[in-house]
Parts: C-alpha cells; sequence; structure tokens
C-alpha cells in the first residue's frame, strides 16, 4: 500500500504536461504532502491528535524516509503543539517530501521521469489505472478511486475519506476538476469529509491557518511591449532577412529581453537573450505550445503531427525513442564507417577546380545520416530533400501556399518514394543486429503505440535523419571549413591532430575524445552560425516576462542565440576565438549565454550528436585532402532565412595528401 503523500502525488499528477498539478500554488501542495505524513503517522500509531493539540504516541522509527524525519521533530520537541503548529512546519520540508515519493514512485515502477523532469505514469499503469502493492497485488489508481467516490454512491475506504478531506482543505480539487465538476460534488465532499477523525483534524488544521500563499499584490496595468519599427507591409521582414541573429541582438540591446516585431502577414512578440533562453528551459513545457508555428511542416506531408508539434507526455515518449537514435555514442560506435562515408565523397570533389561547398557538405552529411540512422543511401535523393526541407521551412516560416509550386510538389514525391523504399529495405533487412538505429527504434514504436505512430506518419518519420542535416550540419561543415581555411596556421595545428588521430590506426570512440582543437573549432563556428538560432511558439498560458504581460494565444519568437553576440558574456563577441572552450575561460558554460541548438524540452536532438561529427568530418578532410587557404580579405556572404546557409562559397582542392602511415578507417 502506498503512504498518503505517494497517493497525494499520484491524485495530482497532470499527464499532459508531465509535472504536477502546474496550477496548484507550491504551498498548497506542501501542506497536502505534511498532511498525508501526518496522517500517516496517525495510522501507523505514532501519534495521535484532537482539535487541541497533537499528542506523540510512539516515538519508534518506522524505516522509513518520509515519515521518520517528522516523527524524530515531534519527538525531539517535547511540547504541546496543536496540529497546525506541525503541519506548518512539516510543509517546510514539502520539497524532500515530495522528492522522496517522487523516488519511491519510480522505484515502485508506478511513474517514471524523462527528459526535463517530465513526470508521467508508466504505461501499464495508466491504461489500467492499478498499480502494483509490495504483496504482489494490485490497487486501483488513486484518482480513479477518489473520482469515483465523489461521483458515485459507493461507500468509500475510510483512507479514502481521509485523502478526500485533505485534498479539499489545500485546494487539490479546484485544479484537478473543472468548476462545473466542483460544484456538483461540492456536497458530497463536504458529507464525506466529517466522516473521519483523521481528515476532519487535518482539514480543521489547514483551515486555520493562515492562507497558505502570500497575498497578491495590487493589481497593476501592465506595461505594453515595446515595438520595433518598420516598414509599411513589410513590417522588420527585410531586416531580419539580412540576419536575424543581429536583428534580434540590436532590438535586445535598445528594447531589452522582450519586444514585438511584424513580418508579412504576421506579428510576434519576440523573447530574445539568455533571459529569454533560460526562460525557455525553465518554463518552456507549461506556457508554450510548438503545434501552430509548425503546423503545416507536417500537414504538406500529409502527417497528422510529428516531434515539432507534439507537447506533453506524447511529444517525451517520441522524443526518448528519437533520441537513443541520435545518441552520441551513434557517432562513437560507427565512426569507422563515418570515415569511410567521408573518404568516398570527397574523393569525388574536383582537384584543382573551385566547386560549391554546400551543396558537396549536403551529400556527404546525407549519405552519413542515411547509413548511420536507416542503412540506406539516399543518392540520387539529395537536392530533392533539400528543395522539399526549403519549401516547408518557408511554408511554416511566411510563404503558406509556397508548396503549391511545381518544383516543391516533385521533390515531394521524390521524398515520399525514397521514404517507401526506405520502409521496404527494413521490411526485407529487418533491424540492425547489434544496436538498433533510428528507423528500427521508430519501427518498433510504432509497433507498440501504432496510435503514437500511425502509418501516416511513418512517410515524415523516416525522412526526418535524411533532411535534419542538410540545413543544419552541413550548413555547419561548410561555415567550418571557412573558418578554418581562413587562418592557415589554425588548419596546420588541425591537419596534425588529425593525422595524430589516423596514425595511431583505425578511429575508435576513445580517438574522437582526442579530437580538442576539431571540437572547439565546431563549437565557435556553432556560437557565430548556431543552427537554432530562434524558435517559434504558441503561449498556450498567459505569463509575465520582464516586466510585461504576454497573453495566452500570441504567436511568440524567441531568440535564444542572441547571448552569443553579447559582449558581457563573449568578450569580443564577433572574433573568432577557440580559447573560449577551454576548461580556464568556459564561457559557453555561463547560463543560457550557449545555445546553438535551441533550449528548452524542444532542443535539437542532435546537440550532442552533431559536435562529433562536425570534428571527425572535418578532421577526415584534413588528412586526406590539402585545400587551399582563403584570401585574407574573403568575405562570406550568408543567407539568414529560412535557415543560415552560405551562398556561393568556394573551395578548392590541391590534391591528396600523403601519409607515411598507410590511411585506414
Amino acid at each position: 500500500m502506498l503512504r498518503f503523500a505517494e497517493e497525494i502525488l499520484v491524485l495530482v499528477l497532470d499527464e499532459g504536461r508531465g509535472e504536477l498539478a502546474p496550477s496548484l500554488p507550491a504551498r498548497s501542495l506542501d501542506l497536502a504532502l505534511a498532511g498525508a505524513v501526518l496522517m500517516d503517522l496517525a495510522l501507523e500509531d505514532r501519534i495521535d491528535t484532537d482539535p487541541e493539540r497533537l499528542m506523540l504516541v510512539d516515538r519508534t522509527p518506522l524505516g522509513d524516509d518520509i515519515l521518520d524525519p517528522a516523527l524524530g521533530e515531534i519527538a525531539k520537541d517535547g511540547r504541546s503543539r496543536d496540529t497546525g503548529y506541525w503541519l506548518a512546519r512539516i510543509a517546510g520540508r514539502g520539497d524532500r517530501i515530495r522528492r522522496a515519493a517522487i523516488a519511491r514512485l519510480i522505484g515502485r515502477g508506478i511513474v517514471r521521469s524523462e527528459a526535463h523532469g517530465v513526470l508521467s505514469l508508466v504505461p501499464s499503469v495508466s491504461r489500467s489505472r492499478r498499480y502494483p502493492t509490495a504483496d504482489g497485488q494490485s490497487d486501483e489508481e488513486a484518482r480513479l478511486r477518489i473520482m469515483r467516490v465523489l461521483f458515485s454512491d459507493d461507500v468509500p475506504d475510510p483512507r479514502d475519506i481521509a485523502m478526500i478531506a485533505l485534498a479539499d482543505a489545500c485546494g487539490l480539487f479546484r485544479t484537478i476538476l473543472t468548476s462545473e465538476e466542483h460544484t456538483q460534488v461540492r456536497d458530497r465532499i463536504d458529507l464525506l469529509k466529517n466522516l473521519d477523525l483523521i481528515g476532519r483534524t487535518m482539514s480543521l488544521a489547514i483551515e486555520g491557518l493562515e492562507a497558505p500563499d502570500e497575498p497578491s499584490p495590487e493589481p497593476r496595468r501592465p506595461k505594453e511591449i515595446p515595438a520595433v519599427p518598420g516598414l509599411p507591409l513589410l513590417g522588420n521582414g527585410l531586416a531580419m532577412r539580412k540576419g536575424l541573429v543581429t536583428f534580434l541582438a540590436r532590438q535586445y540591446r535598445e528594447l531589452g529581453p522582450i519586444f514585438r516585431i511584424r513580418a508579412p502577414g504576421r506579428r510576434f512578440v519576440c523573447m530574445a537573450g539568455p533571459e529569454a533562453a533560460n526562460f525557455l528551459t525553465s518554463h518552456g513545457k507549461t506556457v508554450f505550445r510548438s503545434l501552430e508555428p509548425m503546423a503545416s511542416f507536417h500537414n504538406q506531408m500529409d502527417s497528422s503531427r510529428s516531434i515539432l508539434t507534439m507537447d506533453g507526455i506524447d511529444h517525451v515518449t517520441t522524443r526518448k525513442a528519437q533520441a537513443n537514435g541520435y545518441a552520441v555514442r551513434v557517432m562513437r560506435d560507427r565512426s569507422r564507417e563515418v570515415v569511410d562515408i567521408t573518404r568516398d565523397e570527397i574523393g569525388k570533389w574536383p582537384v584543382g577546380k573551385p566547386f560549391e561547398v554546400l551543396p558537396a557538405f549536403q551529400h556527404l552529411i546525407a549519405e552519413q545520416m542515411g547509413h548511420m540512422m536507416a542503412g540506406y543511401s539516399p543518392e540520387g535523393y539529395t537536392r530533392d530533400l533539400s528543395t522539399l526541407l526549403g519549401g516547408l521551412l518557408l511554408g511554416a516560416a511566411t510563404v503558406p501556399h509556397v508548396m503549391k509550386l511545381a518544383r516543391f510538389r516533385r521533390a515531394r514525391e521524390r521524398a515520399r518514394e525514397l521514404a517507401r523504399a526506405v520502409l521496404a529495405h527494413k521490411s526485407k533487412v529487418g533491424p540492425r543486429r547489434t544496436t538498433p538505429d533510428f528507423i528500427d527504434l521508430m519501427l518498433e514504436l510504432r509497433r507498440a503505440d501504432p496510435q503514437l505512430l500511425p502509418e501516416t506518419n511513418l512517410p515524415l518519420t523516416v525522412l526526418a535523419p535524411y533532411m535534419v542535416g542538410l540545413d543544419t550540419t552541413a550548413s555547419t561543415c561548410s561555415f567550418m571549413i571557412y573558418n578554418v581555411l581562413k587562418r592557415p596556421e589554425l588548419m596546420e595545428r588541425m591537419t596534425a591532430e588529425a593525422d595524430a588521430l589516423f596514425d595511431r590506426g583505425p578511429v575508435s570512440g576513445d580517438g574522437l575524445r582526442e579530437l580538442d582543437l576539431a571540437r572547439r573549432v565546431a563549437m565557435e563556428t556553432l556560437r557565430l552560425h548556431p543552427v537554432s538560432p530562434a524558435v517559434l511558439r504558441t503561449t498556450a498560458n498567459s505569463f509575465d516576462f520582464a516586466g510585461h504581460r504576454v497573453a495566452a494565444g500570441t504567436q511568440v519568437m524567441i531568440g535564444t542565440a542572441v547571448g552569443h553576440t553579447l559582449e558581457e558574456y563573449f568578450p569580443d563577441p564577433e572574433r573568432f576565438d577557440i580559447d573560449r572552450y577551454t576548461p580556464a575561460r568556459g564561457e559557453h558554460r555561463q547560463r543560457g549565454a550557449y545555445a546553438p541548438f535551441g533550449a528548452g524540452n524542444h532542443r535539437c536532438l542532435g546537440s550532442g550528436l552533431v559536435p562529433v561529427q562536425l570534428a571527425l568530418t572535418m578532421a577526415t578532410i584534413l588528412r586526406e585532402l590539402a585545400v587551399e587557404p582563403l584570401a585574407p580579405d574573403h568575405v562570406l556572404r550568408v543567407r539568414s532565412f529560412p535557415t543560415m546557409q552560405p551562398v556561393g562559397f568556394r573551395i578548392r582542392v590541391l590534391g591528396e595528401r600523403t601519409h607515411d602511415v598507410p590511411a585506414t578507417a
């Protein structure tokens, strides 16, 4: 049988949001847990209560990390105190009680804790509404029992009566019932809570305490969010297209971390800087919704939804499965294969003739991702995938009907053809014999829960690992080689580092850790050219930020990478400086300052894998090829919309390098 504190947490667990009653004041939950502890001590005959006082009956510890600390305090005090005093005293340890109860629920296999602390009932409990007990039997889940008691004439168990009295006194029902439901059962609650002495005593003591929460301040008129001046019709669209991070950083310095912007047909409240990144990390899952900004992305692919638009427990479940496919260990386990693919692709680069870098890297990264994530080459489809992704991003951002154009429709059909080919290949060969790849994991997720990943959503899911790097990793590779070729001394040091790695023999996961220079070059490249400079969200619940009120339903742009440009976090921010990431400086470790992959529960899944992929790819190129350095005055042209990409950037391969040690994978 669970302790009252554990059942209180099950009662208030909001599975849709993955947390404990987000609208319930923290003090109310602390009092409920304190009351739960005292009720269990009473049922264990350690204390007794009446309306006047709480009395110690037996000081013998129970061997229970939730109950014994409170029992010890009561035994040590030795004074005659009323129940209200001990409720308030124990409520002060509400956080510790909550953590201990959650740990116990996880240990019992009733609750699971996912990424970012998201909580949910394990699937077997969620579906059966029963959970296992210590004696091997099972009990009805707390909310099911309590709701059945409230909405029927069933004779309740004394424990449930006590819990109803406690929950009512602390306002728990106002958070888990609608106002209509609460009105409907009000008389039933009043009747039940008078049937149990312990519950009635706790209820009266809580009601006798001062208001659980601090009084609200006098209402004041919220300040108007400042607006960025713009052009008629175009608003701030042109300025953003010239450089989104630069534009947002300028407004941040002039107006602060929140302001209003306009694009053709769109209006946003923009939150920017480290403050915004930290807010997204801390509160994003409770106040933002990702559906509307990216809905057209999956709608254009005839998919009902994707991980981009999921929130709540479905997002957590899907993300957990996908995260295993994008884990750093995938790159470390398959490093030799990545090296072989890189050698094959760069072996096709022309010698002595300048060529555009981005398309070359798109082919290379698509091959790497295709083999690592699906075991299937996208050869012949890369250009179509790039065109499709560009159209989907344009449609989601500013041009809703762009996918009606013929070239985007053709690209979509070609991508669907690739998705069918991948699924047919997987059906023929089955999952990988060692570690399952991304597609294996997604097919397993579909078998486990066809509603979570229905057949209609498979094509977009299958295409994701192929497309994910085309406008992100490939672009970052292009920016990275620009930064290296621009600095011959750095190129020489990185080449020596690459030679040292390959001269030791086949590349291993441990060897990848020795690519320190390449890793820091990748990190500085990501600072100057972030994968995700900003994210779009819809406000699901109103909130206050930087002295302003943001109403529910507002379209929000969150500039998570603005901190990359700020002098106070990164001195001389326009200078390329890889020493920022040494242990002595660690500028990227400042909270909210460095967020090249976004922030919050939708942070890019490849945030761990990509830097390793970049480092190994660049090390392989420098090991195999002699590439012409860039002229010191070469200026890179950059396109900032819909994603950050180099424009027309070309390099020239001088020839293959020769080595005393034979090249090995």
